[in-house]
Formats: structure tokens, sequence, C-alpha cells
């Protein structure tokens, strides 16, 4: 049984599994000799450093690395050598965590994103399902757990596009964490129909919560959550958050310019 799991990338960077390198070349800044050395005593010569940028934390380095198969690795190195992580920097100083080493690969260059996969729309049942933000704005199908982090990241970042008017969504619900995170939804739920968009904001972001939760049909909104996991599931989405565009799946965070990007693009197709 495959796992469903909250994800900022679809794909995480993790040396042996990525996706294709976008840069030729060796990048970023010098490092000393024995990262270098360790770098390639890892990989038996058998990957090609694309470039190495500082770690957020003193006397570390970020390695990008391309295999022969293509695929894009990272090694996290100390400057003597002596010490490597593999996988990810989570840095949980800000409101929401943020994932240091694909943010690096994102800015410099070093990633490709992946194609994103077609979706059938009639798959998509959106009975009972309010619109957050204007019919005019472009709109996209937000699939999320209430608890994950990064699903309350890229819901910051929607919060202030619905409020500029650059874009609506409807909530759809995949629960990753248990009961617990269902029944945070099924507050949510009641939050919005009963005392609206913000208040439903507050409580997905920060957990701002009413003096006294309003009353509305919980069996009913259980039974819609059920469905969109459901839903979910049968249409391959198998992380969050994850949101549909123009009949296209896009897994993990995406910050506003990334999102405007992807809208903008559309648009333009629309023209062409």
């Amino acid at each position: 049984m495959r796992r469903i799991v909250c994800v900022l990338v679809a794909v995480f960077l993790v040396w042996g599994i990525g996706l294709a390198s976008s840069r030729k070349g060796t990048k970023g800044i010098a490092a000393p000799p024995q990262v270098i050395e360790r770098v390639k005593t890892m990989t038996g010569g058998k990957g090609k450093i694309l470039g190495v940028e500082k770690a957020p934390f003193k006397g570390f380095y970020i390695v990008f690395i391309r295999a022969n198969n293509g695929r894009l690795g990272v090694l996290t190195v100390s400057e003597d050598g002596k010490y490597v992580i593999i996988g990810q920097i989570i840095d949980f100083s800000g409101p929401a965590p943020r994932n240091i080493v694909f943010d690096l690969a994102k800015s410099k260059g070093y990633l490709k994103p992946p194609k994103p996969k077609k979706i059938n729309m009639s798959d998509i049942d959106l009975k009972g399902t309010a619109l957050v933000g204007k019919k005019s704005a472009p709109t996209i199908v937000l699939y999320f757990d209430p608890t994950c982090p990064f699903c309350k990241r890229e819901m910051s970042t929607l919060k202030e596009m619905v409020k500029q008017g650059e874009i609506s969504f409807y909530p759809k619900y995949l629960i990753v964490h248990g009961k617990g995170a269902k029944e945070k939804a099924i507050e949510a739920e009641c939050i919005r129909e009963k005392l609206g968009n913000e208040a439903y904001f507050d409580y997905i972001i920060s957990g701002k919560k009413p003096k006294k939760l309003p009353k509305c049909d919980r069996e009913a909104i259980s039974k819609r959550i059920e469905r969109d996991s459901a839903e979910a599931k049968k249409i391959g989405i198998m992380g969050t958050p994850s949101w549909i565009y123009q009949g296209r799946l896009y897994v993990g965070y995406h910050g506003r310019d990334e999102i405007k990007r992807i809208i903008d693009k559309g648009k333009n197709a629309k023209v062409k």
C-alpha cells in the first residue's frame, strides 16, 4: 500500500532520487578540497558536481550532483569532509517551514520541475464545495490536509492571492494525518460556512479558533471530506498540498511567483 504524505515538492531532492538537472558545468562557489574529495568518494566518481552553495549553518556546503542517469542529487558536507547530511534541510525559524535544499536548487537553476500530470476534470466532484474567492478569478482545485505544515504555507499564499483577486479555489481535503486532521477539517468547514473566509483562513493557518464553534451539519461535512480523500487517491494524488489548474496536477508547495507563472502560462495558452 502506497503511503500518502504531506510534501513540499512532488519528488524529494535526495541522492539517487530526483529530477533531471537543467544546468551544465560547475557553478556556485568554490568549496574546500576536502568537501570535493568527500563527494567524489561517496559517489565513486560517477556523479558530476554541478555546483556548490553555502549551507545556512556555518561550516557546511550543499553540493549538487548529476548522476550518470541524469538525476539530480544533493549532499551537505562539512568543510573538513568528515560529516555528510543526506536529504533535506528544513528551516522552522519562520512562520512556516522552508525547505532550504529545494529553495536553493530552484533559485540557482539546478532543478528542472517535472511536467504536470493531466487530470480528467470530469473525475472531480465539486458538489457541496464552496468557491473561495471571486468567480471571475482563475480557479484551482486544492487538495490539502489542515494539519500539514506545507499546506498551511500554501494556504497563507492563497489567502493573499484571493484578497488581491488573483486567484480563487475550491478547498477539498486529502486527510494524511488521521482522525485529528479530519476533525480539524470538519471544524474548518463549519467555520467557513458560518463565519466566512477570513475566520476560515485564520483557523487553518494559525489555529485561531472562535470562542464558540458554530453549529453545522457535521455528518454531511464528514462525508464530503471522505469523498474528497477517496477522489484524490483515485486520480493518483499521493501528497499534500496538491492542486489542479486547467486539468494539470501540481504537487507540493508552490510560492506566489510560481503560482502566478503557471496561471499566466495558462492564460497565454488560451489566447493562442
